[in-house]
């Protein structure tokens, strides 16, 4: 089971430009009730630009979901983001959602 909006899809830059913003949102939607979900769902085939202080927002909400008992899955991760995350040292974080899988 999935979680609905307010999650959705990753934005095509998830870089030190907008991890600001991003970590507002995801505050924001850190707020609502977990439900049912034990996933929360972001679709990253959008992301063009991905760097480690975009890398870091994301680790951070992965983090902030287990403590609600909840996890991240990435979903149908572009090659951008499957690059930058290999390049980072983040193929875990990828490797079961990487392009659909």
């Amino acid at each position: 089971m999935t979680a609905s909006p307010p999650w959705g899809s990753l934005p095509a830059e998830v870089s030190i430009y907008t991890a600001a913003e991003l970590r507002l949102q995801w505050l924001d939607a850190l707020q609502t009730p977990p439900g049912e979900s034990d996933a929360v769902e972001l679709d990253g085939s959008a992301v063009e630009q991905f760097d480690a202080a975009g890398a870091q927002c994301l680790l951070a909400l992965a983090h902030a979901l287990v403590a609600r008992g909840q996890r991240l899955q990435l979903t149908r991760a572009s090659d951008a983001l499957v690059s930058a995350c290999r390049s980072l040292g983040l193929e875990d974080f990828i490797a079961s959602t990487a392009n659909g899988a």
